[in-house]
């Protein structure tokens, strides 16, 4: 069995890129900057991650993608570039190879406020799905309800690549028998080639 520990010096070694998900928020890019012993420090971009957050990582370790679970121990950690963007991950559990989790990807919906509502599992369903276009579909007495024209995060996580956010409006909001019918329309996707090579990836699994 492959030592998480040694993985991470590893990963700090080569400065690994990595990619953080706090249990609510957006993906951050981030950095192996080292290992200590009560954990792995990382270098974060944008805003700054607060300790107690738990957070899913994602990051490639020559050639392998690996992803697990931790907490963020300490906020603002001195990093070699004598900046404060540090943060120390600790609680590392859950470590597995990225291409052999269970479930082959994931979809889902982020409202503005509240937990992602997954598209694959549960009473919230992927109906049709392009580059521009996703439409999903709803139970009426769904407790959650997306506004029309309101803004929503999609998201999509495949093996072997980075997971991905991706900004969409709710175009259109249709009333069927017994359910509610959106479509979404995509606004803004910040690596237009991963999200159509993911998006194709998806299509084919799913055969939509």
């Amino acid at each position: 069995m492959v030592d998480p520990r040694r993985l991470l010096e590893r990963a700090a070694e080569l400065r690994a890129g990595c990619e953080l998900l706090p249990r609510r928020g957006f993906w951050r890019h981030g950095e192996i900057v080292r290992v200590e012993k009560g954990g792995v420090v990382a270098r974060v971009g944008g805003t700054p991650l607060e300790s107690g957050v738990d957070v899913r990582a994602w990051l490639r370790i020559d050639g392998i993608p690996y992803t697990f679970e931790a907490s963020v121990l300490r906020a603002g950690v001195a990093i070699p570039d004598r900046s404060q963007k540090g943060v120390l991950l600790g609680f590392i559990d859950g470590w597995q190879r990225a291409d052999q989790v269970a479930g082959v990807f994931a979809l889902e919906v982020v409202p503005p406020n509240g937990s992602p509502v997954s598209l694959l599992a549960g009473d919230v369903r992927l109906v049709d799905l392009s580059p521009e276009d996703w439409t999903i579909s709803a139970p009426t007495g769904f407790t959650l309800v997306f506004v029309e024209q309101g803004a929503v995060r999609l998201r999509l996580s495949v093996p072997d690549r980075p997971p991905l956010d991706v900004q969409a409006r709710v175009h259109r909001l249709a009333r069927a028998d017994g359910h509610l019918l959106y479509a979404l329309h995509v606004e803004h996707v910040d690596d237009a080639d991963a999200y159509r090579a993911m998006v194709d990836g998806i299509r084919g699994v799913m055969e939509i």
